[in-house]
């Protein structure tokens, strides 16, 4: 696995805008989130279109990856962070210059449709990739404050041990604690997964490099993470099945979901017995309100790592850049 080279003082790191842009109502967060990237020691730039939202992007597919491109090319940018995510990064994925991405290896990070181009990088290049938070949650003021920092950490080249937080933020924070639904045993794998809305798209496409990669690293064993936007419960269990039949799920050695802002069902199906109906049979850990996803409080993965979960008091999990 290739790890980027880490940040320091003063690098730089674009904002990028390969799916959507910033909506105006969001600029002033924007700008917030600006300021707290700076306060860390970073300098910015932005690409041309992160201040453009129209009908769900943020500029024409061809803009878009151009921008993208060059970003990838610029040796004085240290890590692309994503500003938002969207429905239409697909759009781009022919355009993007793969090859230049693997002589200028460098941090991308972003969630939600982000989640196909993280997850094409990490499977067919071997290119460690962060599922976290877009740039605007830089500029949230109601967050853990370990939650930025330990983004900030994986950033600089750290791995700081993450403790599950337990709760969900709304208005208040609601006890939500991570739940194994199987039997638990402290686990170990490499880690690798992201939005399960975006990573349905990827089944059998020439983007899914998925068993090559699990095979690859077979001996690690594989923890699978998924984070559900906008998908029903009924959606999830047909795509879980969809992802059992295509054989990702071989080497698996656990299996996260990440924290739902609320459970969607049209048939009484409950998340629970839509994850068990597909992965009970596989006999291995798996969890459900984990701090992943679209649903703060979260974690920072690194897809590409190696990840260790136990439990003490709570839930810990520990990376290894190995």
């Amino acid at each position: 696995m290739i790890y980027p080279n880490k940040l320091g003082q003063n690098d730089l790191i674009e904002i990028i805008s390969p799916s959507n842009g910033i909506k105006s109502k969001k600029i002033n967060i924007y700008e917030q989130a600006l300021d707290s990237l700076k306060n860390f020691g970073f300098n910015i730039i932005e690409d041309n279109y992160v201040r453009n939202s129209i009908n769900g992007v943020s500029s024409n597919a061809l803009n878009r990856a151009n921008e993208l491109n060059k970003a990838i090319v610029n040796k004085n940018v240290k890590a692309l962070v994503a500003c938002s995510g969207g429905d239409y990064i697909i759009q781009i994925l022919d355009l993007i210059k793969y090859d230049n991405l693997i002589k200028n290896v460098k941090w991308i990070q972003g969630h939600s449709d982000i989640t196909v181009l993280l997850f094409y990088v990490t499977t067919k290049y071997d290119i460690a990739t962060i599922y976290s938070f877009n740039v605007k949650t830089f500029g949230e003021k109601n967050l853990p404050k370990s939650m930025v920092e330990n983004n900030i950490q994986f950033l600089k080249g750290t791995q700081p041990v993450q403790i599950e937080y337990g709760f969900k933020l709304s208005d208040e924070k609601d006890p939500q604690p991570w739940e194994c639904i199987t039997n638990f045993a402290p686990i170990k794998g490499r880690v690798i997964g992201g939005c399960l809305d975006s990573l349905k798209d990827l089944i059998g496409t020439k983007y899914d490099c998925t068993k090559k990669f699990i095979k690859k690293y077979k001996d690690d064993g594989v923890i699978w993470y998924f984070d559900v936007a906008e998908m029903t419960n009924e959606d999830i269990l047909r795509t879980l099945w969809q992802f059992k039949n295509a054989g990702w799920f071989k080497f698996c050695n656990g299996i996260l979901f990440g924290r739902l802002q609320n459970e969607i069902t049209y048939t009484n199906t409950s998340i629970i017995e839509a994850v068990k109906y597909n992965l009970e049979e596989l006999n291995i850990p798996i969890l459900i309100n984990v701090d992943i996803g679209h649903t703060a409080p979260v974690f920072t993965i690194v897809n590409g790592s190696i990840i260790k979960i136990y439990k003490k008091n709570k839930y810990v999990m520990e990376t290894f850049f190995e």
